[in-house]
C-alpha cells in the first residue's frame, strides 16, 4: 500500500497549486485513477487530503483507490 500526503506532494512543485488548493487535489486524484487504471503502479493507493484540499476530491473508494479527508492535518489521518 502505498499512503500519499497529497499537501506535500501537490507542495513541492512551485506551480501556482496556492491559488486553487481544491484544483490541485482534483489533478493530483484524476492522475493517481489514471495510473491505476492502467495498472501501474499495482498497489492500492491512500491518498490524504487535508484542508481546502477536501474540496477537490470527496471521500472515494474505488480500484484501489482511496481517498480520505483529515480532519485537520494530514499527519493526523496518516
Amino acid at each position: 500500500m502505498l499512503v500519499v500526503d497529497a499537501a506535500n506532494v501537490v507542495g513541492s512543485r512551485p506551480d501556482g497549486w496556492w491559488k486553487d488548493r481544491a484544483g490541485a487535489a482534483e489533478k493530483l486524484c484524476t492522475g493517481i485513477a489514471t495510473a491505476l487504471a492502467s495498472g501501474q503502479p499495482a498497489t492500492p493507493i491512500v491518498v490524504v487530503l487535508e484542508g481546502a484540499a477536501r474540496r477537490g476530491a470527496a471521500d472515494f473508494e474505488h480500484n484501489g483507490l482511496r481517498i480520505t479527508h483529515a480532519p485537520h492535518e494530514g499527519d493526523e489521518r496518516i
